[in-house]
């Protein structure tokens, strides 16, 4: 046989040989991946546990029937629970206890929630001594020109870097002139830097505002929370409680508040306290 066809005869064996080398390693990988199980998917990233003081769980069983106001429940937007436990923590109001008296109170001045500025007529406001303008306002109602002014010191002292060491005037200590006082002069410090403090001015009733909203409509709108969250820390209310977990600490609190309704406020806390301190109610 001629070399040169015997050379070709070779390389057409080789070509063969290796095509069939190739056909087994692509049968045994595919054998391989038949019989080799697949791998288990990752389980799911655990949730992070909610370490609010008060949890959506918790308040979507903050509910009762009060003997005198019937069906109570708190509905609250994420929002707006943001809001409370953003509060909650900046005053200081964060064991079971303190945050069930406070949310009992609320429930009661607003129906839980839906009413934020008082009900009622102008005649009825007048002759409690305020205006519509300057009625309650907020989870805890909010009540008097001078509430307003000396709350809006107070917002302006904590959120204006340059207004923070503003004098500001307590209406638990001081009369409604010197809370004025205190609050116009805060208004021109803030003219005289040149700074914008309308949105803490706004706080404040105001008959020229046109369409923008002052006063008790204006604090419902923007500050319903932290107004209350403010009013029971600038009244003292959790540092009058005793240091039990009692119905006592709910009356020390509608003392102070001045709101009627003292056996709802009462029913309200013994509905609440359970959930919030996480008790066993079986």
């Amino acid at each position: 046989m001629p070399q040169t066809k015997r050379y070709k005869l070779n390389l057409q064996g080789c070509a063969l040989l290796l095509l069939c080398l190739l056909s087994a390693l692509v049968v045994i990988v595919l054998v391989f991946r038949r019989l080799t199980p697949s791998p288990e998917p990752a389980p799911p990233e655990p949730e992070p546990p909610d370490t609010s003081l008060v949890t959506r769980a918790q308040i979507d069983r903050l509910h009762y029937t009060d003997s005198v106001l019937g069906e109570m429940r708190w509905t609250l937007s994420d929002l707006r629970l943001e809001e409370l436990n953003r509060v909650l923590e900046e005053y200081g109001i964060t064991s079971p206890e303190e945050i069930s008296q406070f949310l009992a109170q609320a429930a009661v001045e607003t129906a839980a929630g839906r009413h934020l500025t008082e009900t009622g007529t102008e005649e009825y406001f007048q002759s409690h001594g305020y205006s519509t303008g300057t009625r309650g306002a907020g989870y805890l109602q909010l009540t008097f020109e001078y509430g307003q002014m000396a709350f809006a010191v107070w917002m302006m002292k904590k959120y204006v870097p340059e207004l923070a060491d503003l004098e500001y005037v307590n209406p638990a200590a001081h009369g409604a002139e010197r809370i004025a006082d205190a609050y116009y002069g805060a208004l021109q410090r803030a003219a005289n830097l040149g700074l914008d403090v309308s949105r803490w001015s706004r706080i404040v009733y105001s008959s020229q505002s046109g369409r923008l909203s002052t006063g008790a409509d204006y604090i419902a709108e923007e500050f319903p929370w932290e107004s209350a969250g403010y009013y029971w820390l600038a009244s003292g209310i959790s540092s009058s409680f005793y240091e039990i977990s009692t119905s006592l600490n709910t009356d020390i609190a509608s003392r102070i508040i001045g709101g009627s309704g003292w056996q709802s406020r009462r029913e309200a806390y013994a509905a609440f306290y359970p959930v919030l301190a996480e008790l066993d109610q079986d």
